[in-house]
Order: structure tokens, then C-alpha cells, then sequence
């Protein structure tokens, strides 16, 4: 989007000096001729002059005293009432040979028509002569056009990029979104979108949890208690043989459907996230251990990780990067030397992630900003219904997550 808006603005501002460059050499090739014509102006009236006076004094005017007078682009004719014209040319005229298709001016005399002219290419040359210079100036206009759009839609399209990055965010389950403080309306509209989006599918998770737990307790509990009461129907020697063939048979009954309750709440638990954005444990596992190593390689620090359980289970990345990024944070703070990561995959779906630092430090956190990561990270576990183990990164901190 940036190349894009930064070659449209250089477009733009090329095709406005080219439009206002031809406006301009119109404008400017009038103003030349305006100028030539003046200078003719005065040109012919000084050579009338000095023809006036030559023909007072009674000498000739022929084509040698002619020729000392016109100027190298120019064509003067002397035409008298009684004899032929004489015409003279500069070295470099380049003109029609007529001066009504030429640029001219013409003087009367007492008993002669004196005519200087010369060619509209003078006023092409002139025009000419500058096309270099305007030529390294529109290059120059052009770079800096390029430069300040560069900065321009660097500046417009930054909170786009960053949407975009918080977009495929959501897509993969990640909630804490980083959206751009923009005062551009469309970003802003967007950015609430998607932070609405956000709250409405992290609320949905939170839901689907306690639905999940609860259905479990409501559920599991009065069955448990009814199948207590059948067994216990069916070893009293008090009881008709039919009614315990009956409790049996109710029995029986109450286990399909307890096992039916339980295979409900563990589809819900089991439940994908976001459909289609799982990713295998063994790639997850590589991207999350790329971005740690290169975050940890800034500070000189090392990075070990492995992947180990059944690596054909997939995650919803979202919330394992979540969770993994406020650890690294923690260890970052609290922890020293070389760190080592081990992704897990349990029997039962669940991920687990063990966190160790090489060595450890305990200072206080600068500028009045406590920030208790293990606190963070054990409230999102928590709301995703993991559990974490372990306080410190020295010691090694556990996080089991649920396969969702």
C-alpha cells in the first residue's frame, strides 16, 4: 500500500508540472517573441538612422554597406521606388526568405521600404536552450516528490498495516490485539471493529468454559447420585427380583447417559477456537521458538526448544502465542543466561509449555511500573481453563492449555 500511494503521489505531481510546463512554455514563447519583436523594433529604426544619413550625404546604399549592418540572424532589405530591392543576409539566418512569413518589422522612407526580419527559430532556440535545465529541475521535483510521498503515505498507510497485523491476530485466536491510535476516521472505524470482534469472541470463550464446567457439575452429579441409589436397589435382599432386574436395567440406562454428558462437555471443551487456523504442535512449536530466539538474540542471550508428545496435534496459535509472549516477557525481567522452551503434547490434547532461564536476577523493575508477568500469565491460563505451575523462570514455570 505504501509503494502504491508513494508512486501515485509522484504520478500526481509529475502530470501537474508537465500539464503547468506547457501552460508555461506557451506563455514563455509569447513573452520571447514580444521581446524579439521590441529588439527588431529598435534594430530597424538604428539602421534607419544610419541609411537616413548615409543618403543625405549622397552616397550609395548598395549591398556591401548593407551587409555591414544586419546582424547575423536577421535578412535586411532595402527596397527604393526607383531600382531593384537589395538583400542581405546574415550568416546564420535560417528564415523563409519572405518577410511575411518571417518575424519583421518595416520602416517607410522618404523614397524607400527598409524591412529587417528573421526566423521564429530564434525564438524556438532561446525556448531550447533551457530544456536541460527544466529537465534536471522536473527530475529534482520528482525526487522530492517521491521522498515527501514516501513520508506522506508511510503516514497513511501505517495504521492500515497495523490493522492488518492485528487482523490476522484475531484470526488466530489472539485476543490482546495491538490496534494503531489513529485520527484517521476510516482506521479508527476499523480498529473498533475489530476490537468489538475481540471482546465478543473472548466473552464467547469465557461462556463456552463455564458452560462447560457447569454442564459437567449439573450434569455428572445427580447422575453419580442416581447411580448410586440403582446399585444400592440392587444388593438389597429385601427387594422383589423384577425390581432389580428393573434397577439394573435403569442402571445400565443412566451409564449411557452419563457417558453421553461426558462426551458433550469434553466436544465442547475439544472445540476449535477458530476453524481452519490450527496449526500442527511441530509448526507452532518452530514459529513460537523462531520468534523467541530472535527477541532473545538482541540481548545476547541463547535459545534451546524442543517438541515433544504426539507432534500431530494442532492449536489455535492465538492463544499460545498470547500466553508465550508474557512468559518471554518474564524472562526477559527476572531471568538471565540461556533460556530453553519444551512444547509437550499431552495424551489427552492438552499442551503443555516448560519455561527454564539459565540463571536469575531479582531487582526491582525501574520508573514505578511493577509489572507482575506470572500474574498476567496465570489470569489468561486461568480464562482459557489451563493452569500454570511455577513462579519464577530459574525455578522453570509449567503452563498446561487446553487443546482449543
Amino acid at each position: 500500500m505504501r509503494e502504491r500511494l508513494t508512486l501515485a503521489f509522484v504520478v500526481l505531481t509529475i502530470l501537474l508540472l508537465l500539464g503547468a510546463g506547457i501552460i508555461r512554455s506557451y506563455v514563455l514563447r509569447d513573452l520571447i517573441r514580444e521581446q524579439e519583436s521590441q529588439h527588431l523594433s529598435q534594430e530597424i529604426s538604428l539602421i534607419t538612422s544610419i541609411v537616413e544619413g548615409r543618403h543625405e550625404s549622397g552616397e550609395t546604399i548598395d549591398e556591401a554597406f548593407l551587409e555591414t549592418l544586419v546582424s547575423p540572424d536577421a535578412r535586411l532589405e532595402y527596397d527604393p521606388e526607383s531600382g531593384p530591392p537589395v538583400v542581405v543576409y546574415g550568416e546564420e539566418y535560417s528564415g523563409a526568405d519572405d518577410p511575411s512569413e518571417d518575424m519583421g518589422s518595416a520602416v517607410v522612407l522618404d523614397d524607400a521600404t527598409l524591412t529587417l526580419s528573421q526566423s521564429d527559430e530564434v525564438v524556438r532556440d532561446i525556448v531550447g536552450r533551457d530544456m536541460g535545465s527544466i529537465a534536471a529541475l522536473f527530475l529534482l521535483i520528482a525526487v522530492v516528490a517521491g521522498i515527501v510521498g514516501f513520508i506522506i503515505a508511510s503516514a497513511l498507510s501505517s495504521p492500515f498495516q497495523r490493522l492488518a497485523v492485528a487482523a490476522a491476530a484475531l484470526g488466530r485466536g489472539r485476543f490482546d490485539l495491538e490496534l494503531p491510535r489513529t485520527r484517521i476516521p476510516e482506521a479508527r472505524a476499523i480498529s473498533n471493529a475489530l476490537r468489538a470482534s475481540a471482546h465478543q469472541l473472548e466473552d464467547r470463550v469465557h461462556r463456552e468454559r463455564d458452560f462447560a464446567e457447569h454442564a459437567s457439575h449439573v450434569l455428572r452429579t445427580p447422575l453419580t447420585g442416581l447411580r448410586l441409589e440403582l446399585e444400592d436397589l440392587t444388593l438389597r435382599d429385601d427387594v422383589p427380583d423384577d425390581v432389580k432386574e428393573t434397577a439394573a436395567r435403569s442402571l445400565a440406562s443412566v451409564e449411557q447417559v452419563g457417558t453421553v454428558a461426558a462426551e458433550l462437555v469434553d466436544l465442547t471443551r475439544r472445540g476449535s477456537l477458530m476453524e481452519g487456523s490450527e496449526l500442527p504442535l511441530v509448526d507452532l512449536a518452530t514459529q513460537l521458538a523462531q520468534r523467541w530466539a530472535d527477541r532473545l538474540g538482541v540481548r545476547n542471550r541463547t535459545l534451546t526448544a524442543a517438541a515433544e508428545g504426539d507432534l500431530e496435534l494442532s492449536y489455535t496459535p492465538g492463544p499460545v502465542e498470547h500466553v508465550t509472549d508474557l512468559l518471554l516477557a518474564d524472562v526477559v525481567r527476572r531471568g538471565t543466561g540461556a533460556v530453553r522452551i519444551v512444547f509437550h503434547g499431552e495424551d489427552g490434547g492438552h499442551l503443555r509449555v516448560r519455561v527454564e532461564s539459565e540463571g536469575r536476577t531479582d531487582d526491582a523493575p525501574t520508573g514505578g511500573d511493577p509489572l507482575d508477568r506470572i500474574s498476567q500469565v496465570r489470569s489468561v491460563v486461568e480464562a482459557l481453563g489451563g493452569r500454570v505451575i511455577g513462579d519464577h523462570p530459574a525455578d522453570g514455570i509449567e503452563v498446561l492449555l487446553p487443546r482449543r
